[in-house]
């Protein structure tokens, strides 16, 4: 007799962590998943590609209804900080409309959300954060992801938001990340300036993915703060990449924020307290030095394209 599988729904298919939850999920879920791209850009993987945007309610709804996941994974979301600024519109529907239009598609299908939110929901000047913590965005990006969350606090849906930061990994054809511009940069011998008053806790996106399936799979409702457990600033981590990947840190100069003259203000003193997430849900989160260890293993396990442009600053 076959046993029927549960379904996941992730978005954000094509990005970074969406390809991490398609693997996370794959082994004993049918897993479907939404991009705006014509084509899913992960390999070899078994699982159902859907093109479509958050921003279209229809679409959302008839997928929906048409799959009737048991859980809803939204890792998809407008991370440009600086270009929100000047693309408003898009950052909003992205980040706020698509949320409303998920939380529509699964209360018609009595689906569980898991929602991905952002540290910059905090203003910076107290970190590390608990989940008790009031919330005060300074940029647009960091408002849009709020507004998303008290969406889902407003909506009586059955939901977990997990808050997290700095993510960093590896995948097919993802925009560069912190740490693979870096090792790029470094391997090509060029300098690489980096900020020492920025803090936060770097998190790997596949530990990122494992402990939102937990979450996803727990039942439990409310907020999660779920990142790497260790807090250190910027510069210090780039160091370390340096350090675990055989690179030379003296190419590397640390520099304040301000020099970077950002259209976008960030959380400076920021971080999280992961303590509620441990507790609750028994997951296990790595340090900086046991993170990129794990990370360098990816790397040398897959061919990932690094691209050789800057990142684009984001944050989930």
């Amino acid at each position: 007799m076959q046993i029927l599988r549960k379904r996941v729904f992730i978005t954000g298919a094509n990005g970074l962590l969406g390809q991490r939850l398609i693997k996370t999920f794959c082994d004993e879920y049918d897993v479907h998943a939404l991009g705006l791209q014509a084509q899913p850009r992960l390999p070899d993987e078994n699982f159902e590609y859907h093109q479509g945007d958050l921003a279209d309610r229809q679409r959302l709804r008839d997928l929906a209804q048409n799959l009737v996941p048991n859980f809803i994974v939204n890792a998809a979301a407008f991370t440009d900080v600086d270009g929100s600024e000047t693309q408003r519109e898009l950052c909003w529907q992205a980040n706020v409309t698509g949320v409303e239009n998920l939380v529509y598609a699964a209360q018609k299908i009595q689906a569980r959300l898991i929602h991905i939110s952002t540290d910059y929901v905090f203003d910076g000047a107290s970190g590390p954060y608990r989940e008790t913590d009031r919330p005060n965005p300074l940029g647009f990006y960091a408002r849009s992801k709020l507004a998303g969350e008290n969406v889902l606090l407003n909506s009586g849906a059955n939901y977990a938001i997990a808050r997290t930061m700095i993510l960093y990994g590896t995948g097919w054809k993802i925009r560069p990340n912190f740490a693979t511009w870096l090792i790029n940069q470094l391997r090509l011998g060029k300098s690489a300036r980096i900020v020492d008053d920025q803090f936060g806790n770097p998190t790997l996106a596949s530990e990122l993915a494992g402990a939102l399936r937990v979450l996803a799979e727990s039942g439990r409702n409310g907020i999660y703060h779920i990142s790497g457990n260790e807090v250190l600033d910027r510069y210090h981590f780039a160091v370390k990449i340096a350090e675990v990947f055989d690179l030379d840190p003296r190419l590397i100069q640390p520099i304040k924020t301000g020099d970077l003259q950002q259209a976008a203000p960030r959380p400076l003193r920021s971080g999280f307290d992961i303590s509620k997430a441990v507790r609750e849900l028994h997951i296990a989160m790595s340090d900086v030095v046991d993170g990129l260890q794990k990370f360098k293993t990816e790397l040398s396990t897959i061919e990932p394209v690094i691209s050789k442009q800057k990142p684009v600053t984001s944050n989930q």
